[in-house]
């Protein structure tokens, strides 16, 4: 099993969302015993507790507030941007495209617009079993927000954030002292910089999309919510740990 496939069964375990499923599971096989009971109401507790404390928000906001974007820069000879959140199943049924991080596609096309001799680069292929995501990129980007064919380089083959960064170097040739724009969601910026010094690619963090204020106070967010923010938090920290321990991110 290559790093991929074992990462995604791991992760099918380990999702804080999945692990209230499992030890809530193994606590109503075992009610009968105090072990059995602590378990389910330790459970319980911890849903009471989400409905009130932002934890979720926290945790995406420590990802969140760790690369600000900053000024444009003066000159850009790249901009990397990495998928994630593009639908090829919805585009392919539906003929519009299915998007959960508009941000990243709109950065990139503003950072084009600007510096229209930088060289555009998208990353994402997705399921192999599916139309590569990058399929939807191109519709995005040329056949809707109108970028001439050809201004953008389309890498189809990449799964994850190592991926990316390995499959689209060949085909961005980034010269030593090249200034390149790095296009992805706040949340994932921590993971994606690791990486890309891993990978001896110099570039500055262009954060697309927040999902939080970066504010820590106390608010009503929602059960809900909250823990869907938590399970994305965790992905990103457990991923972050598991390819610095693999040598795929410094």
């Amino acid at each position: 099993m290559d790093f991929f496939s074992l990462s995604k069964t791991v992760w099918f375990f380990a999702a804080p969302s999945h692990l209230l499923v499992w030890i809530l599971a193994l606590g109503v096989l075992s009610w009968r015993s105090w072990f059995g009971r602590i378990l389910i109401i330790g459970v319980a507790g911890f849903l009471v507790l989400l409905q009130f404390v932002p934890l979720g928000d926290w945790a995406v906001a420590s990802l969140e507030n760790q690369f600000p974007r900053g000024p444009w820069p003066a000159h850009v000879d790249g901009v990397l941007e990495l998928g994630g959140g593009l639908n090829s199943t919805i585009l392919t049924r539906r003929g519009v495209p299915g998007a959960t991080s508009e941000g990243r596609v709109v950065a990139t096309f503003e950072a084009a617009r600007r510096y229209p001799k930088a060289r555009i680069v998208f990353s994402g292929g997705g399921d192999p079993q599916a139309v590569p995501e990058a399929v939807v990129a191109r519709y995005v980007l040329e056949g809707q927000l109108g970028l001439p064919p050809g201004r953008v380089l389309y890498e189809k083959r990449s799964r994850d954030t190592f991926e990316n960064f390995l499959y689209s170097k060949p085909l961005a040739k980034p010269a030593p002292g090249e200034t390149w724009l790095l296009v992805t969601s706040a949340f994932h910026m921590p993971r994606a910089m690791a990486v890309a010094r891993q990978a001896g690619w110099a570039m500055i963090p262009w954060p697309s999309d927040y999902l939080t204020t970066g504010q820590t106070g106390l608010y009503h967010q929602g059960e809900s919510g909250n823990l869907e923010d938590l399970d994305l938090a965790a992905h990103e920290w457990v991923g972050l740990l598991a390819y610095r321990l693999a040598g795929r991110a410094r």
